[in-house]
């Protein structure tokens, strides 16, 4: 057998293996947040899980783009937390937990139970094994995907929620908030990838994303602010990052979680970059 290129597995069989392998690293992941497993044993099966996927995703690398992101996700989880998540980073994950379920109200994104429920009563770990198990027993279910997806960015299992934003946005393509995620958990990812190439071409993503969201539903205000986040935060256009801090303060409602952060860092940016300053108050748009 040396030297006889052995036949590439049926793209159908290494799909079964992906999907085996990512369902394994968010059983993982649940099992860390629950606490039912030590950091050690959870960098080393981590570890494992992460080199089998990532062989065979690089053998479909034939495939669509954005199933890309998901197996860079799982390292990425690792450094985000363990390796000291930057100041920024920090400020978009506590603006998500407190956005998560508080949604504009066109009535376009579900999951009222979740912001007005018995939620807060209920363990991380919990809210997301009920979640799983809601779109196991739903796959076909945006609802339940979404729901799925939600829960686990609020739990911090960034990996698998990027997963579930990304089968959410498959099966309703006419819903901008599982794309506007999507695009910034990979903005995320790309910030503690290491090799240049990779982290342009996740950015380049990122933000094609983030445009797909805005041309779905252009009144969609969280899209602005990620946008603008990468913009003068990734790609230190701090100009072009003010216009999309701008566009979501006149496109939020006045009580959106992130509305006072977003003005900050308008000013931030606008500071940074010299820019113009608005020629009116964003402020108090409704």
């Amino acid at each position: 057998m040396n030297g006889e290129p052995t036949a590439p597995a049926p793209r159908e069989q290494l799909a079964d293996e992906r999907e085996f392998l990512l369902r394994s690293l968010d059983d993982l992941d649940a099992e860390l947040v629950a606490g039912n497993i030590d950091p050690d044993t959870y960098r080393v099966l981590h570890d494992d899980y992460t080199a089998r996927a990532s062989a065979v995703i690089r053998s479909m690398s034939g495939g669509n783009g954005p199933a890309r992101p998901p197996a860079r996700g799982p390292r990425t989880m690792r450094a985000l937390t363990y390796g000291g998540i930057l100041v920024f980073a920090i400020l978009a994950a506590f603006l998500l937990a407190h956005a998560v379920g508080q949604r504009s109200p066109n009535g376009q994104i579900t999951g009222d139970a979740q912001a007005s429920g018995p939620s807060t009563t209920v363990s991380p770990a919990a809210a997301v094994a009920a979640a799983k198990a809601a779109a196991a027993a739903a796959p076909k279910s945006y609802d339940a995907r979404i729901n799925y997806a939600r829960t686990l960015l609020a739990a911090g299992i960034y990996p698998a929620a990027l997963e579930e934003y990304v089968a959410a946005a498959k099966l309703d393509d006419t819903q901008a908030e599982p794309l506007a995620y999507t695009g910034w958990l990979t903005a995320l990812f790309a910030r503690t990838e290491t090799n240049a190439a990779s982290k342009r071409e996740l950015l380049a993503t990122a933000a094609t994303t983030l445009d797909r969201a805005v041309a779905v539903d252009p009144t969609y205000a969280d899209t602005y602010a990620f946008q603008g986040l990468l913009l003068s935060q990734f790609e230190n256009q701090q100009c072009a990052g003010a216009a999309a801090f701008q566009q979501f303060l006149v496109t939020a409602p006045v009580d959106h979680p992130m509305r006072s952060q977003v003005l900050d860092a308008l000013a931030q940016a606008t500071q940074a970059g010299h820019c113009p300053s608005p020629t009116s108050s964003p402020t108090t748009q409704p």
